[in-house]
């Protein structure tokens, strides 16, 4: 009998620690703040924690055609936010993934800012865009004029808020790239130089 109540006691104790760390409550989503309120800790799903998925638009972006008589569309999946139209032109001045489209834009232009006001965008360049003895002979040239103006502003109005383009080169209007074609006022599109239109 003494064996046994000698038992008894480390039991009840083992008992008791087990029973207690079985009924505490599981706190599976819920924390105590610093005054003791349970409050829910609300798990996000992975997939919310993660980065939205970057939402891209096909644009389509002008380059000439090797025999400067015109220019073709590539469509290119760009990020839609509110440098679209900027980073529509990046496209442009970087160059065609086509082999058989060329560059519109001098080497090295780059694209400063890109804005709408009354249907008219301001696409403004560095001052590349007008420098001359380029290393590619055939800039400078006035059908690479045509060209050139033509991709902008047909690439600009594929954009449903866009009508009129307006080229700037480092802020300001000028009244030629090349030295053959008036670009002092905004441009409308010009359909009939697009090939395969």
């Amino acid at each position: 009998m003494m064996k046994r109540s000698w038992l008894v006691g480390p039991l009840v104790c083992i008992l008791a620690v087990l029973l207690l760390s079985g009924c505490a409550p599981a706190n599976g989503g819920l924390q105590t703040n610093g005054s003791g309120t349970v409050t829910e800790s609300v798990q996000k799903p992975a997939e919310q924690t993660q980065n939205a998925a970057v939402e891209t638009v096909p644009v389509k972006i002008y380059f000439g055609t090797h025999d400067g008589q015109y220019v073709v569309a590539e469509t290119h999946m760009v990020k839609k936010d509110p440098l679209l139209l900027q980073r529509a032109m990046e496209i442009l001045v970087a160059g065609p993934k086509n082999t058989g489209l060329i560059a519109v834009a001098p080497p090295g232009t780059k694209v400063k800012g890109v804005s709408v006001k009354d249907r008219t965008a301001y696409v403004d360049f560095s001052g590349e865009m007008i420098k001359r003895g380029f290393s590619s002979s055939s800039f400078g040239s006035s059908s690479m004029e045509i060209l050139t103006v033509g991709a902008i502003v047909n690439t600009l109005t594929e954009f449903p808020e866009v009508e009129r383009v307006q080229i700037l080169v480092d802020g300001k209007k000028v009244s030629t790239l090349f030295g053959h074609l008036d670009v002092s006022d905004p441009l409308s599109r010009s359909q009939g130089l697009i090939k395969g239109k």
